[in-house]
């Protein structure tokens, strides 16, 4: 779509892909296409399309803003969001088990960010729709070892944060599509 600043977007799409690449692997998880999209529901942040239990087809992140699509969310945000739409791989409904598996993924990435530990996002095997990042190189995500204990500190603050926003669980229900936008990851 050439949206403002694509490039960034796919920064953010390649290195969360790269950041959980080894828990998918460990679990078996394939997700044929990682995008992002811009939904006009402003509280919708990610989406899993095709309902888990290896008929994902589709994970959609939303990475600009809801107020501005200039600006973007920070990459513990976009990794969090990431990771809640993994889950529903294999869980559906936003319950203690959901919740539960999702707290094993963010203790599980903390500990693989601090360790420097990363893939090259394989796992987001699906065919070229010819959206940004499709046929490009995922770079990996490791950031420098004198900063590790700084990016898993943020990573924890953000996601403790999140928590207590949404005390109530999420404020959408079910899973309407939104508008995708041109970032996407399908590298074969």
């Amino acid at each position: 779509m050439g949206w403002h600043n694509d490039a960034e977007a796919k920064r953010l799409l390649t290195d969360a892909a790269a950041q959980v690449q080894p828990i998918m692997r460990k679990r078996g998880w394939i997700v044929p296409l990682l995008t992002e999209f811009y939904p006009p529901n402003a509280c919708l942040l990610g989406l899993n399309i095709g309902g888990g239990g290896g008929r994902t087809r589709e994970v959609r992140v939303r990475l600009r803003q809801a107020r501005d699509r200039t600006l973007f969310y920070p990459f513990e945000h976009v990794l969090g969001t990431l990771l809640h739409e993994l889950v529903h791989n294999v869980q559906g409904p936003h319950n203690s088990v959901f919740y539960k598996l999702l707290d094993e993924l963010n203790d599980e990435c903390d500990e693989l960010m601090a360790k420097g530990i990363t893939g090259s996002g394989a796992g987001f095997h699906g065919p070229s729709k010819g959206r940004l990042g499709s046929h490009a190189f995922v770079p990996l995500h490791n950031p420098p070892s004198t900063v590790l204990r700084e990016v898993a500190a943020r990573a924890a603050e953000e996601r403790a944060k999140k928590q207590r926003l949404m005390t109530r669980g999420p404020c959408c229900v079910g899973r309407a599509s939104g508008q995708a936008s041109g970032a996407a990851l399908g590298a074969q």
